[in-house]
């Protein structure tokens, strides 16, 4: 959302600038680690300092919040104030300075090298705004930077389900990212080694809990769906310019996912997560939504539903008949607790059995009389 009446007046770099300052915000987890963090307004101040550090000079406005502005506070706190930190960093450093009493109360310099100049220099030598800020100015008033943040307090009111949820999707769109800016641009390397570490932090804690190429490629086994594709890419070794036919093996995947009483939000959250790694390698994934009967069917296509149907018992009977009668895929996985009944009817298909973290244990209840292969969530 862009406040016409803010953005027209802003030139084209600082217009830059905000935009980068507001996706720098979203890759680098601000807006979900937030609930961590008691003082709020201190940490919006932490969090502007993290990436207004990734900005150039001249697409910050005037008045920006930037780190050497802080920089008078080190000699009199006694803080260390280093580059390229996270957030929970500079909040913890800023911190101190709440409750503690300033050493020295005669005016002291503001570039930290100490090195020339009469304690009055007004930017770096990199072009930063080196002005001394007030952080007590800062707490006690509203900041036009700060303002900027008062939405970030809407992701506070969801469900920690819903918060996964979002959390799922930024990922998957910061990893799309990284990967293009890695292999199609090939510029990957020439991001700050700063960001370039915060990134692969991130990207370690967005592994999938397990390896679903190599499931797909044991539910492959059974699969007789294939079909045929005209390529240029591949010429035709007997007909020459004719486009040649590529063979191509298809999954196609019905999905179940248990939507009773026991499920709840975090449950939710990790199946789509795992659904969607499932759905990037490929496969045709279709969706049911269950408890003792299937409340819903659709196509996914990368995409959370807004919703969920169900919330009543738990039955496995009725996806295991749909896919024998109805859908017949070349396998079926189902994401559940895994607290129920055996199925009332024998599966004609591969199934593998997904059970959420807080479900049944290995070897508990009917883990050993479900059909097919189990795992479990970590």
């Amino acid at each position: 959302m862009v406040n016409p009446e803010f953005w027209k007046p802003l030139n084209d770099d600082h217009r830059y600038g905000l935009i980068k300052h507001e996706v720098l915000h979203i890759v680098l987890k601000h807006l979900i680690t937030q609930k961590k963090f008691s003082n709020k307004t201190l940490y919006n101040i932490a969090a502007d300092i993290v990436v207004n550090q990734y900005i150039l000079p001249k697409q910050l406005p005037e008045g920006g919040i930037t780190l050497q502005r802080f920089w008078h506070l080190q000699p009199m706190y006694g803080i260390t104030l280093l580059p390229n930190k996270d957030v929970g960093y500079y909040y913890e450093q800023l911190k101190k300075v709440l409750g503690l009493q300033p050493k020295m109360s005669f005016e002291v310099c503001t570039n930290p090298q100490g090195s020339g100049g009469n304690g009055r220099q007004r930017t770096d030598p990199q072009g930063y705004d080196t002005s001394p800020i007030s952080l007590s100015d800062l707490l006690s008033s509203q900041n036009q930077e700060l303002e900027r943040h008062q939405f970030w307090q809407e992701m506070e009111k969801l469900t920690p389900g819903e918060q996964k949820i979002i959390e799922h999707q930024m990922n998957n769109v910061i990893q799309q990212t990284v990967n293009r800016v890695r292999h199609k641009y090939k510029n990957y390397g020439n991001l700050p080694a700063g960001l370039v570490e915060m990134l692969e932090k991130i990207l370690a804690d967005m592994k999938p809990q397990f390896n679903w190429r190599r499931i797909l490629r044991l539910f492959a086994a059974s699969s007789n769906s294939t079909y045929l594709k005209n390529t240029i890419r591949r010429p035709s070794k007997r007909y020459g310019t004719t486009p040649g036919i590529k063979v191509k093996r298809h999954h196609k995947l019905l999905v179940a996912i248990d939507t009773s009483g026991s499920i709840n939000q975090k449950d939710l959250a990790e199946f789509f997560s795992e659904i969607y790694f499932i759905w990037r390698q490929g496969a045709e994934v279709f969706i049911v939504e269950c408890d003792t009967k299937i409340h819903k069917k659709y196509l996914y296509r990368g995409i959370l539903p807004k919703c969920v149907h169900g919330r009543g018992g738990t039955d496995f009977t009725e996806p295991i008949r749909f896919a024998n009668d109805e859908y017949k895929p070349d396998a079926v996985i189902y994401f559940t607790d895994g607290f129920a009944g055996v199925p009332a009817v024998a599966t004609r298909h591969p199934v593998l059995w997904v059970i959420s973290s807080q479900g049944m244990q290995e070897g508990e209840g009917i883990w050993n009389k479900l059909p097919g292969k189990k795992v479990k969530i970590n």
